[in-house]
């Protein structure tokens, strides 16, 4: 998901922006906080739409800095020894004027185009502390008043001594705070530039419901957006559909909605509420891990055990299983399934999404549990017996198989020299 959030000017800030993403709130507290200050900066977008420096001079300006706190030309060396040095060496003297001249235009452009004139209200007071703490930072620097003289053609050797001291005073510790905070600030703005670009929208937290609507999966061109809203006793979702009918990429997609909203980021839907999940557990795909030892089946076994454990121990889970128990045969499947489905069906508070192909499961739900499981399939029309894939989700149990009909159209039977019974 990176590339649709990431619109960074440099690296330092993207990898901000990955940290971000991995790093999923503890309390709903701490998500709201970082939704605040997304929404913080939609509400300066006036002044923030065109926000943008040179990525080349902000990587000098940074490695300088690092580099010179706390160190200067030398903090030993007085000022007039510090003027005669430079005085004498003339190419040392050039090249200190350049990199002090691009970090004052830099830092100044900053500073005056878009921290001082922002509206700090609308922001969490904590990132509120932290943009006050970077303009006071920066006002040591006294960057208007160097800017005008670079801009005159004033800023000389003298000037140069002066700045030089100034840097040189600086504490490390505040010259990274004062990075560490830029960097956050650009990687909440890429959060917010996503939003107007891909009109993604912010997601809310209720316990009693489940509804997404017009949620779509972004990596897919042109995706067919689907809506669903599942009742608070309904805690467990059944879902059927032939192959290659999206079942998986749909799983995905609310599994993404789920897990943006989360951590505080918009989803890609019109509307989005969902109950806050201590736990998220997505099997999509499962592989067997040769590192380990596991088969597919263990695979699934050992996920679905972490998933058991995490609600006994009173976590809301969102878990999703797709095409749960298919390593292993059908009759086994059937039975741990519909035994899985029973159980996940008391787990009340948590949300489980199961897909299956095992049609004959339907009639075997327990009748106790029947109120706590929704049935969803994904939509296949037959037209002149070829299969035709909507992509929709509808209510319901879909008993369409299709694999025979894919078998005798790409004239397997006839290669084999032997036909599928219908």
């Amino acid at each position: 998901m990176l590339p649709f959030f990431n619109f960074t000017n440099n690296l330092h800030a993207e990898n901000q922006l990955l940290h971000l993403l991995h790093t999923v709130p503890e309390t709903e507290i701490e998500v709201a906080e970082r939704t605040a200050i997304i929404r913080g900066m939609i509400g300066n977008w006036a002044i923030l739409e065109q926000f943008t420096y040179r990525r080349l001079d902000l990587l000098e300006v940074h490695a300088f800095m690092d580099n010179m706190a706390g160190t200067g030309v030398s903090k030993r060396e007085g000022k007039l020894m510090r003027w005669l040095r430079l005085k004498v060496f003339d190419s040392e003297k050039t090249q200190l004027q350049a990199k002090l001249v691009q970090l004052i235009l830099l830092l100044n452009g900053l500073q005056q185009q878009y921290l001082n004139r922002m509206n700090s209200a609308v922001f969490p007071d904590k990132f509120k502390s932290d943009l006050k703490y970077a303009i006071t930072f920066l006002n040591k620097l006294n960057l208007k008043m160097h800017s005008e003289l670079v801009q005159e053609h004033r800023f000389r050797l003298g000037s140069i001594v002066t700045f030089s001291k100034i840097l040189s005073t600086l504490d490390p510790q505040e010259i990274t705070a004062f990075w560490k905070f830029f960097f956050s600030f650009e990687a909440h703005w890429s959060v917010a530039k996503a939003i107007q670009t891909h009109r993604f929208t912010f997601a809310a937290f209720e316990d009693n419901g489940f509804q997404i609507t017009d949620f779509y999966h972004p990596v897919v061109k042109m995706p067919v957006k689907n809506s669903v809203a599942i009742d608070a006793v309904q805690n467990v979702v059944l879902l059927t559909g032939p192959n290659m009918s999206g079942k998986s990429t749909l799983l995905k997609a609310i599994s993404l909605c789920v897990y943006l909203a989360r951590i505080g980021f918009p989803v890609p839907a019109s509307a989005c509420t969902v109950p806050f999940f201590q736990t998220i557990a997505v099997a999509i795909n499962l592989n067997d891990n040769l590192h380990d030892g596991y088969s597919h089946f263990m695979a699934e076994i050992n996920n679905l055990k972490s998933v058991l454990e995490a609600t006994h121990s009173g976590m809301k889970c969102f878990a999703v299983f797709d095409e749960i128990f298919r390593g292993t045969n059908v009759d086994d499947a059937l039975e741990i399934t519909r035994a899985t489905i029973d159980g996940l069906a008391t787990k009340k508070g948590s949300c489980f999404w199961v897909s299956t192909h095992l049609l004959q499961l339907e009639e075997q739900l327990s009748s106790d549990n029947r109120e706590s499981v929704q049935k969803y399939c994904i939509e296949c029309l037959l037209q002149n017996g070829t299969p035709t894939f909507t992509y929709k989700l509808q209510h319901g149990w879909s008993q369409l198989k299709i694999g025979k009909i894919f078998f005798e159209k790409e004239g397997l039977g006839k290669l084999l020299g032997s036909t599928v019974i219908a």
